[in-house]
């Protein structure tokens, strides 16, 4: 049999499989940046691996000979075109790609490090054309599992305890499931999407925690939640709606609700609230992040020099009006107060007021980029501010402003000094990283802390659909029952169409007789009693050709 045939076969197998696993993701295609992490399009890059490497073009589904284990595999783009060199050695030309390189031991992306080491990889490297098809995409084809384990322990410190840490595992488990950022990856290897350092950031306990919550997911009416998360938490969440939404979105992320760390806490209303709120320094959960209460102070001066640079910046993305181009600096800097906030006092548009003029800044990422302390955004968009002092102009400002010679007699006086006063540490949308923390030291568990975090939610597996398959192919469920933290699991099966029968299987529990229950479009069984402690599977078998046409969804709900 011709190897480009065996590819194609081997391919089809997998894509039927995957085909069949319905919206569960057992596959991540991860866009790796360079060191920066501030380009994801690449000229040419070096691979090597301890063991061969075994390269595809997939243009073609031909295998092209296997690299010896240590040599340095370059690979350039030249008009669109891929060149192999190995060792220095131009060794293929003219390949139309996307080329597919895989190893039984890391691979290594050479003159790459991440957490000062050389950036090494689980899984497969695909090097595929970018948009410009002049440059290429460096993707890390990876196992969902094997992917979790270089993202969990970044995004979260692994001295957060288990149960913490299994809350971040299940909360990267549904993003990642929800994520296509770009046509030739689902997510970036930085902070637009989740951190992920491969094989560099494997930690015993941080694998154990993605491994406890092997097939587990947050779910709201069936489907995986957009489980948003950030580090610190005021002491208030905040709505979705609030902070992110749009006359259009309204409403889209019902789960994603303010949650107050304490029971008689209220909205903040007024600025009262707000000052009184964040002038608290014991006030919820996080009081131990050291970005729980923060203060940054400005002269005037350099305030104005920040805003001048900041200000032309977002005026870019479309976040200021009227625009800020910079033509006639900003001076005179009068005062910056909060056009909308949020229930936590969060603002979400920002006016700054000026003897040069005034300008409006929305979003809270926009507000937080415009406001910048030794080069670095705001924590959050949680303040108020205090000015202190007052000052005239100097000369040069007064010239600039083009004061006459009467004005300058009876010239303005502007603060010396502005004081942010504010709280917390990111979007503050979802689950508090902090919050997870220390609700696991008061010995909740990790479901516990998903339901504080994400409202009228499900701890479940995610949904599968059973249909008819000429293949013969099973439906496979598998997921981590823990006694300790889960009292019952219940099997529901969803049948809109009346199946007549789906004979399924619990670890070594066989159902074959299912006839009695295909009357009821949906069944809740209490399978708790099947489960073992540790990872427990499910399988169903394909529908029979009497029932083809017919559907049956199936999910395990843990409580």
């Amino acid at each position: 049999m011709k190897k480009g045939l065996i590819i194609l076969l081997i391919t089809s197998v997998f894509l039927i499989q995957n085909a069949f696993a319905q919206m569960e993701k057992s596959t991540v295609r991860v866009g790796i940046s360079n060191q920066s992490f501030s380009q994801y399009d690449y000229q040419n890059i070096k691979l090597s691996s301890q063991n061969i490497i075994k390269v595809v073009d997939m243009s073609q589904n031909t295998k092209i000979d296997d690299i010896a284990a240590g040599k340095i595999v370059e690979i350039q783009m030249n008009d669109g075109l891929y060149t192999i060199l190995i060792d220095g050695e131009k060794k293929y030309e003219n390949l139309e790609g996307p080329l597919l390189f895989n190893s039984n031991a890391k691979l290594e992306i050479v003159e790459l490090n991440r957490k000062g080491t050389p950036a090494k990889y689980d899984g497969m490297i695909e090097i595929t054309r970018a948009k410009n098809n002049q440059k290429f995409n460096v993707v890390n084809v990876i196992d969902l599992e094997n992917y979790l384990r270089g993202v969990v322990p970044n995004e979260m410190p692994i001295s957060f305890g288990l149960e913490a840490l299994k809350a971040q595992a299940v909360a990267a488990r549904n993003y990642v499931t929800n994520a296509k950022i770009s046509p030739n990856y689902d997510v970036s290897d930085s902070t637009s999407s989740q951190v992920y350092y491969g094989v560099n950031s494997y930690r015993d306990i941080s694998d154990k925690a993605i491994n406890e919550t092997k097939g587990i997911y947050a779910l709201y009416n069936e489907k995986p939640i957009s489980a948003l998360y950030f580090s610190t938490s005021p002491g208030i969440t905040d709505d979705w709606d609030d902070v992110y939404g749009t006359e259009k979105s309204i409403g889209s992320y019902p789960y994603l609700k303010a949650r107050y760390d304490k029971e008689n806490q209220k909205p903040l209303k007024s600025e009262d609230d707000v000052k009184k709120f964040y002038l608290s320094k014991d006030t919820g959960l996080d009081t131990n992040s050291p970005k729980f209460r923060w203060e940054f102070d400005f002269t005037r001066t350099e305030l104005e020099n920040v805003l001048h640079t900041t200000l032309q910046q977002q005026s870019k993305s479309g976040l200021v009006e009227p625009k800020y181009d910079g033509d006639i600096k900003l001076e005179g800097l009068k005062e910056i107060k909060a056009a909308k906030r949020t229930q936590s006092g969060k603002i979400t548009e920002l006016e700054i007021i000026a003897k040069s003029g005034t300008y409006k800044v929305k979003k809270e990422l926009g507000i937080r980029k415009t406001i910048k302390k030794n080069n670095a955004i705001l924590p959050s968009a949680n303040f108020f501010v205090e000015t202190e002092g007052k000052e005239k102009l100097t000369q040069n400002e007064e010239e600039n402003n083009q004061l006459s010679f009467f004005d300058s007699f009876d010239i303005e006086k502007y603060p010396a000094t502005f004081k942010f006063i504010g709280g917390g540490f990111g979007h503050g949308v979802g689950m508090s990283q902090y919050g997870a923390y220390n609700l696991s030291k008061s010995g909740k568990n990790f479901a516990q802390i998903l339901n504080h975090y994400y409202t009228n939610i499900n701890i479940s597996t995610i949904p599968k659909t059973v249909f008819y398959n000429e293949y013969n192919v099973w439906y496979k469920t598998e997921f981590y029952f823990d006694k300790n933290t889960f009292k019952e699991a219940y099997l529901i099966i969803d049948n809109p169409k009346n199946a007549t029968e789906f004979p399924f299987k619990i670890n070594d529990y066989n159902f074959n007789d299912t006839k009695s229950i295909t009357k009821d479009k949906l069944i809740k069984i209490n399978i708790t009693q099947y489960l073992k402690q540790g990872i427990n599977v499910i399988n169903f078998a394909p529908l029979t050709k009497e029932n083809k046409g017919k559907t049956v969804n199936y999910r395990v709900e843990l409580i």
